[in-house]
């Protein structure tokens, strides 16, 4: 069988229609592929977690408390002077005093007085830390009043120091030295001594005036025990601390007497 001329120009003529159509018809019939993303999801809402870290406390106007670090005790203290004078002759004076501290760090001390006309009388000075005041009272005397002075203390507030004036500072040579221990009273005791020299002339003396100072002190207690003050001008003066009670003592120390009237010295 012959192909005409015009025969094969229409076949070529309708090949990229029927190519086309054939396409179509193979896309219509394929299937559709699953996507390999995964669909986005909904993301749940968060709940809250509780925070771990504790609150800041609430700014608070409270007293500082006192730390009771130190024992509680009771004591005689003495004080000795013996002043020599030129002529050799000595002066002695003697003052006993009865000294309290509690836990809380309140403190007692009763001097005992005796003036000329022989009859003693007591003298008291009370001392709160924690309150911040100081009570002042005199017993046995007949002509002081039955009054008991209080005296407040306003808290410590920091402040800078002044400058200090730029002027020519004397010098006094000082040495210091530690001492054995020793036992006072039952209680081990550490010591140092301090000399200091005015050197002549300083003073208005024509010769060295040498000084020393003793200080024996109880770790225990946290108090001196023995002091000694040695100075040719002043005299010789020591301080015992004797008798020495590590008990509490009784609450009723610290308080104003019955019958006496209570006067506020200042605010």
């Amino acid at each position: 069988m012959r192909i005409g001329p015009c025969t094969l120009l229409l076949a070529l003529s309708l090949t990229p229609l029927l190519l086309t159509q054939a396409a179509s018809a193979q896309t219509a019939k394929a299937p559709a592929r699953k996507s390999t993303t995964p669909a986005a999801t909904a993301t749940p809402p968060t709940t809250p977690v509780a925070s771990t870290t504790p609150a800041a406390p609430a700014a608070c106007n409270c007293p500082t408390p006192v730390v009771r670090h130190l024992p509680p005790y009771s004591a005689k203290q003495t004080t000795t002077r013996v002043q020599t004078l030129a002529n050799g002759t000595n002066i002695t004076t003697v003052t006993q005093s009865q000294v309290w501290r509690d836990a809380d760090g309140r403190t007692r001390t009763e001097s005992i007085n005796t003036p000329p006309n022989g009859t003693p009388y007591r003298f008291i000075s009370v001392y709160d830390p924690v309150e911040r005041v100081r009570m002042s009272w005199t017993v046995g005397n007949p002509s002081a009043s039955k009054i008991v002075t209080v005296y407040h203390f306003p808290q410590p507030v920091s402040q800078p120091l002044p400058a200090a004036p730029q002027t020519a500072q004397r010098y006094y040579p000082t040495s210091s030295e530690s001492l054995p221990p020793q036992t006072i009273d039952g209680l081990y005791a550490t010591g140092y001594r301090a000399t200091r020299t005015i050197p002549a002339g300083y003073e208005g003396n024509d010769r060295d005036i040498t000084t020393t100072t003793e200080y024996w002190s109880s770790q225990l207690l946290g108090i001196q025990l023995r002091s000694i003050n040695d100075d040719p001008r002043n005299g010789k003066m020591t301080t015992e601390v004797t008798d020495v009670q590590q008990t509490a003592p009784d609450p009723a120390v610290f308080k104003a007497p019955d019958g006496y009237q209570v006067k506020e010295a200042n605010q």
